[in-house]
């Protein structure tokens, strides 16, 4: 792969060289005169017959989606450049956001990030602290295209827009009746996928007077385990110089002495537990701790890709009403559900929770305050290999395998109307968005039923209770022991907006233009958690609920100035009230100059004031396993040390008293076109962000435990890390530099060989600067971990007759392992030094789309992404997920094919 900012270079002194190249970038011929129709562009309500505004704007049609051959609207958005650290993947472990998925822009997160829908906001996920619209939900049959507004902060849409806008844009007036079909696998024979549509509309309105359409989907993906690919195949990760991620906590019999204290020596190994539902074998090891033991690999138990189910219907509709008006409404269903496994824990995870309750007599070294990572099986009982006294195993806690279904339903209604009354463009709508999402979840251990019906009161296992086999126990314990949860999130915004603009008086360059809108909306939120998790009965999954609402009240005006003909002035302000927040106002500023007809020049600055989401301010804490490396005990990586890799209780939530965030963002560009079918954008970005409410890293905590002492809490007899408190408050500020680079060129090749187009954008993150707490100093991160300084995507397209073939390369910039460049990388330092695990590789990945539609009503296609096969670049963090690659840029699905055809029946 060439460096990127030669091909950039390549990419402006090919659309200037146009100028100079008639014969490759010829002029369309004069259309025949017409009366040229005012549009709504994303980032004003003015409506204008000038596209270009003083923001940068990126827009991906209907047809690009197609070609790209994505499943969901997360899948298109994965590829947006300007997507950078802080998106939510449903790919890997399950976490909070089961199964969602969102977009972050400028890497300020999906939080600072405003995803709408036809102009208008929808319901955010309800689980999780971070209010974020779930990108799976939309159903992508219906989209007509997609808006990106990459200037921060919107003064027309909500000023917690900081990252920027993502508009999407849904179908309307359609008239006939199609339908479509597409099958999907990769070159391993898995992952397959699955989809029809169809979508009917009848009416015209300009003849009619109506029209209506709907559009019926149904899309399906499978998931790919971490065994089906080569690098994850098992837990064994010394193959790379890393650890082997195996566990020997699986169901492996010790003896106990006196001392045995937490752990038990590999030297009193005895064998692998007896009495098992499914015997085990074996592994053979050069590892004197793994050797002759029943292994716990939970490989089979991680996603690569995941695997859902959607079905959609999108309405719409509109009427024709007397003096000119319009009455319009639509309306969107999507049912998606999620299944996966999950992560089982051992006795050694539980041993934190275990203080005290098994071994109370300390027998076997269990000094006071001393985790025990076995349980002990007392003489007599059915599996202990001893014909007298105890024995210890360590377990792991499957005897119900862990799993997470997700159900989620959102619904969202709209019912307007829009006119022309006293020289003005007004609209009124009410829309009504619901989203609910019901988790099952299965396979964690209730402690107060292991304490007292598993174990006895000397917290030795009964006699009664079989290990590793739970048909052989009573069904109805091990309901209990195991119950089934389930958590309940629901969230609601309900809106109420009313708008209008026009054209004033005449201005040297033009009319002005102005807007004016008011808008009322309700924000509720309802997350429930099964109330065993909310009452601490499961200790290694703890989480509280959020219920909370507010209203906000905004009004905004904005004007569009043409001040000469060739230079424009655009103004917003926005005032916002809050309920729980109080008022704001916000501005916004653009500059748009038209300097020659080939060059214009622009610029932006804006003001941002995003209060803290409803989960935010009311969600309290929960609990969850994280990894870690303890520097103290590890200050360089080390297979053997335990302290490298460690898995410790997160304590996540809010610590209260939350203040807004603040910004304040600029952008300046240029777009040069020098000839009708070409032109070059380039802008760059600076936001700065004050106040952010979000959580400590947990490699800054560690690293600074001195200065946070109480938020890292160790064993009194071991002095391992057991718990870190990494709640969220008004800690850090950010500030985000970088440039946007948007390309196209199209020419028509001689003797009527078809249309040549070639497409890029760019992005470079120049700087990632953030404080990590208050008064702490900025760190450049850009560069660093999940932060790489460019993304691109840019692709050559060529078209003929019924033709069309594309081919688009996808690139992500490496980036280094570390999150800064005061910290070490240890696994250059390791027993194998691996320097080349310090370095996350760039990755480029090319996809081919090719469609023939010389058929009647017909149309093939076939789509291959990731043409080469290429796996993603090796992530060693990722390891201690069982997954070795980020998710948050890369896959692992490999190369994979794509069969659609569409029909047109009228």
């Amino acid at each position: 792969m060439p460096p990127i900012r030669p091909i950039v270079r390549a990419a402006a002194v090919a659309c200037a060289a146009t100028a100079a190249l008639p014969l490759l970038a010829q002029e369309a011929p004069p259309e025949a005169s017409q009366k040229l129709e005012r549009v709504e562009v994303t980032g004003s309500r003015i409506k204008r017959l000038e596209a270009e505004t003083a923001s940068a704007i990126q827009t991906l049609t209907r047809e690009d989606i197609a070609k790209s051959g994505a499943l969901t609207v997360s899948d298109v958005l994965r590829n947006v450049a300007a997507g950078n650290m802080g998106g939510i993947s449903s790919d890997g472990p399950i976490d909070t956001t089961f199964g969602a998925a969102g977009i972050s822009l400028r890497g300020l997160g999906v939080g600072s990030t405003l995803v709408l829908i036809n102009g208008r906001r929808v319901a955010p996920f309800g689980f999780g602290t971070a209010s974020f619209v779930d990108t799976n939900s939309i159903p992508v049959d219906a989209i007509e295209r997609i808006d990106v507004l990459l200037d921060g902060a919107s003064a027309i849409y909500g000023a917690d827009a900081i990252g920027g806008v993502v508009n999407i844009i849904l179908r309307k007036n359609f008239e006939g009746l199609t339908g479509s079909v597409d099958a999907g696998v990769s070159s391993h024979g898995d992952g397959g996928s699955r989809s029809f549509a169809f979508t009917y509309g009848r009416g015209q309105l300009s003849q009619d007077g109506y029209n209506v359409f709907a559009t019926l989907s149904h899309r399906q993906q499978d998931p790919v385990r971490a065994t089906d690919r080569q690098r994850t195949r098992d837990g064994d990760f010394t193959r790379f110089d890393l650890y082997d991620a195996r566990s020997p906590y699986y169901r492996n019999v010790y003896r106990l002495t006196p001392t045995s204290g937490p752990y038990n020596s590999s030297a009193n190994f005895i064998a692998p537990l007896t009495g098992l539902d499914t015997p085990c074998t074996p592994a053979v090891s050069s590892k004197p701790s793994l050797n002759g033991r029943c292994l716990n690999d939970n490989t089979e138990a991680v996603n690569l890709v995941a695997g859902w189910r959607s079905d959609s219907l999108y309405g719409a509709g509109v009427l024709a009403l007397p003096k000119g008006f319009e009455l319009f409404g639509d309306l969107s269903l999507t049912r998606s559900r999620y299944h996966t496994r999950s992560f089982s824990y051992g006795s050694n995870a539980y041993g934190y929770y275990t203080y005290d309750l098994v071994d109370k007599l300390g027998e076997y070294g269990n000094a006071p305050g001393a985790q025990v990572n076995y349980l002990i099986l007392p003489a007599g009982h059915p599996q202990n290999p001893l014909s007298s006294g105890d024995v210890g195993v360590h377990y792991l806690f499957n005897d119900v395998p862990s799993t997470m279904a997700s159900d989620t339903l959102n619904q969202r209604y709209t019912a307007g109307i829009r006119g022309e009354y006293a020289g003005w463009d007004v609209e009124a709508a009410l829309m009504l968005s619901r989203a609910r999402t019901n988790t099952t979840l299965v396979g964690f251990l209730q402690d107060a039923v292991l304490t007292s019906e598993v174990l006895d009161a000397k917290g030795k296992v009964r006699n009664s209770f079989i290990l590793g086999n739970a048909a052989a126990n009573d069904p109805a314990l091990m309901a209990r022991l195991y119950p089934q949860m389930v958590n309940k999130g629901t969230s609601s915004t309900d809106t109420l907006d009313l708008r209008a603009s026009r054209e004033l008086w005449a201005l040297p360059g033009g009319k002005l233009g102005v807007s004016v809108g008011a808008e009322y909306r309700r924000e509720k939120v309802d997350a429930v958690p099964d109330a065993l998790l909310s009452s601490g009965a499961i200790s290694l999954y703890n989480s509280q609920g959020a219920t909370g609402s507010r209203r906000v009240s905004a009004v905004y005006a904005e004007a569009v100035a043409p001040l000469l003909k060739t230079l424009e002035l655009s103004l917003a302000t926005r005032m916002d009230d809050n309920s729980d927040f109080g008022r704001s106002s916000t501005p916004k500023l653009g500059l748009k100059w038209q300097v020659l007809p080939q060059l214009l020049l622009r610029g932006t600055y804006a003001e941002g004031f995003r209060a803290p989401t409803l989960p935010e301010q009311h969600m309290g804490t929960q609990t969850y396993y994280i990894k870690v490396r303890d520097p103290k005990r590890c200050p360089s990586y080390d297979a053997e040390n335990p302290d490298c890799v460690r898995y410790v209780v997160g304590v996540y939530g809010t610590s209260g008293d939350l203040r807004a965030e603040t910004s304040k963002s600029h952008s300046l560009g240029l777009v040069l076109q020098p000839t009708r079918n070409s032109s070059l954008a380039i802008d760059a970005f600076d936001i700065r962000r004050k106040g952010e409410v979000t959580s400590m890293s947990t490699d800054y905590l560690l690293e600074h435990e001195a200065e946070f002492a109480d938020k890292v809490v160790r064993g009194a007899a071991s002095g391992q890390i057991d718990k870190i408190f990494l709640t969220a408050t008004n800690l850090a500020e950010t500030r985000v530099r970088g440039l946007d680079v948007e390309g196209r060129i199209q020419w028509d090749l001689p003797a009527d060989s078809g249309r040549i187009t070639f497409s890029g954008t760019y992005n470079r993150l120049s700087s990632y600067e953030q404080a990590q707490a208050p008064g702490a100093e900025l760190r450049d991160n850009a560069g660093f971990y999940l932060m790489p300084k460019e993304r691109m995507r840019f692709g050559l397209g060529w078209s003929r007759g019924p033709w069309q073939l594309n081919l688009n390369w996808n690139y992500t910039g490496a980036y280094a392992q570390v999150a800064d460049a005061t910290v070490n990388c240890s696994y250059a330092s390791q027993g194998t030094p691996r320097p080349d695990y310090c370095r996350i590789s760039a990755w480029t990945t090319a996809d081919a789309y090719v469609s023939y539609r010389g058929f009647k009503d017909l149309e093939l296609s076939l789509s291959v992404r990731n043409l080469e096969d290429r796996a993603a670049p090796f992530d060693a963090d990722r390891i201690a997920y069982l997954q070795g690659f980020n998710p948050a840029y890369h896959n692992q699905l490999g190369r994979f094919f794509q069969l659609a055809a569409k029909y047109r029946f009228w």
